[in-house]
C-alpha cells in the first residue's frame, strides 16, 4: 500500500544542532526580510533573493548567466551612458559589451533601437537601470519584455527613486505580467532611496521560481542580521530623498546658463543622478574644483566626452558648492 507524503509544518527549532543558534538566526533573518521585500511588491517572497547591495544582485545574476550560458565570451547589451559599475563588472567577468547609444537621440532610450540590437546579437545579458543612471530617461520596460527573445536574460535595476515614478507599482505589475518567465530578475536597494549604502542589502527578484531554487544553491552568502534589520525598518518608509532631490534640480534649472546646462532627457524622472554640460575649459575647471576639494565624475569616466559631469544630487549642499565654482569659474569667462 502506497502512502503520501505529508508535510508537516514546524515552528522555527528552540535548540538548532545543525548550525547552531547564531547561524540559524542569521538564515532565519534572511527568509524574513525575503518576506518582508515580496510583501512590499506584492510578488513571491520564494523569489525573492538577498544580496549585498543591488551590486552584489547584479553581480550574482551575472555569474548565474555565465554558468547557464557556457560561452568563453557572452554579450552584455546596455545602454550608454549607463551604470558604470554593472557594466565593469560584466566586462571584467569576461562578458563583451554592446551598447545602444543615446546621446544623438537626445540621451531619451528608444525602445525600438534596443529590440533590434538584441534580436540581431542574442546577447546573454540586457541590463537597464529604471530610472537610467545617470540621466534619470525612463522606458516602456513592458514592451520590452515582451518583444526581447526570451533566450536573453533581462536584468531591469530598480535601485534609483525617481520622483515621479511609483517603483513599487511599476515592480508588481511587470512581475505579475511576466511571473514565470525565465531569467527575468529585478534588482534593488534601499541605498539611494533611504540612504542605507553603508549596510550594503539589497535584492533580486526572480520572475521564475527554477531561477531562484538555482540562486539559492550557487549563493550561499547571506547579508548581515543587522543590516537587514535597518533596511527592513526602512523599507516602508517614505523615501527621506526625494525632496532633497527636487530642491538639488531646482538650484540646477534656476542657475543654469553660460557655466553649464542640465541634461534633460524628454521622457525623464527626477533621480538621485543627472547630468550637467559644461562649457569652457575642462582643464582649468578640474583645478578649480581640486582647490574647492569638490569631486565629480567627468565623462570621460562612463563613455561621454568630457565637457560631460554626472552629479550625486541627493545632497543640495553639495550641488550649490558645485554651481559655485562652475559660475565662479566658467560664467564670468563666458560671458566676458
Amino acid at each position: 500500500m502506497k502512502h503520501s507524503a505529508i508535510t508537516v509544518e514546524t515552528p522555527d527549532p528552540q535548540f538548532d544542532l545543525r548550525t547552531g543558534s547564531p547561524y540559524a538566526t542569521l538564515v532565519n533573518n534572511q527568509r524574513r526580510f525575503a518576506a518582508d521585500v515580496g510583501n512590499y511588491f506584492g510578488v513571491s517572497a520564494e523569489g525573492v533573493i538577498p544580496t549585498s547591495g543591488a551590486t552584489g544582485a547584479i553581480e550574482a545574476i551575472r555569474n548565474h548567466i555565465f554558468r547557464l550560458v557556457l560561452q568563453p565570451n557572452p554579450v552584455l547589451l546596455t545602454v550608454s551612458p549607463g551604470y558604470w559599475r554593472a557594466r565593469e563588472s560584466f566586462h571584467g567577468f569576461g562578458f563583451r559589451i554592446a551598447v545602444v547609444e543615446t546621446i544623438q537621440n537626445g540621451f531619451d532610450i528608444d525602445e525600438a533601437a534596443l529590440i533590434r540590437r538584441a534580436t540581431e546579437l542574442q546577447p546573454a545579458v540586457l541590463y537597464l537601470s529604471l530610472p537610467n543612471n545617470p540621466t534619470g530617461a525612463i522606458f516602456d520596460a513592458a514592451l520590452l519584455m515582451a518583444s526581447i527573445p526570451e533566450r536573453t536574460a533581462v536584468i531591469l535595476d530598480f535601485t534609483l527613486p525617481g520622483r515621479q515614478l511609483d517603483t513599487r507599482g511599476l515592480v508588481n505589475h511587470l512581475y505579475r505580467q511576466f511571473q514565470g518567465r525565465g531569467k527575468l530578475f529585478f534588482v534593488g536597494s534601499t541605498s539611494k532611496s533611504h540612504s542605507t549604502a553603508e549596510y550594503r542589502i539589497g535584492w533580486a527578484i526572480c520572475a521564475n521560481a527554477k531561477d531562484a531554487e538555482l540562486f539559492r544553491q550557487e549563493n550561499r552568502n547571506v547579508v548581515s542580521s543587522v543590516s537587514v534589520e535597518e533596511a527592513a525598518g526602512r523599507l516602508n518608509q517614505e523615501s527621506p530623498v526625494k525632496a532633497r532631490i527636487e530642491k538639488s534640480f531646482c538650484m540646477l534649472r534656476e542657475r543654469a546658463g553660460a557655466a553649464f546646462q542640465l541634461v534633460e532627457p524628454a521622457r525623464r524622472v527626477e533621480s538621485s543622478y543627472t547630468l550637467i554640460r559644461f562649457s569652457g575649459d575642462a582643464g582649468i575647471l578640474r583645478k578649480a574644483l581640486a582647490q574647492h576639494r569638490i569631486a565629480v565624475m567627468w565623462g570621460t569616466e562612463f563613455g561621454l566626452p568630457e565637457d560631460f559631469i554626472r552629479l550625486e544630487v541627493s545632497e543640495p549642499e553639495s550641488v550649490q558648492a558645485l554651481i559655485s565654482v562652475l559660475q565662479a569659474t566658467l560664467g564670468e569667462r563666458q560671458s566676458a
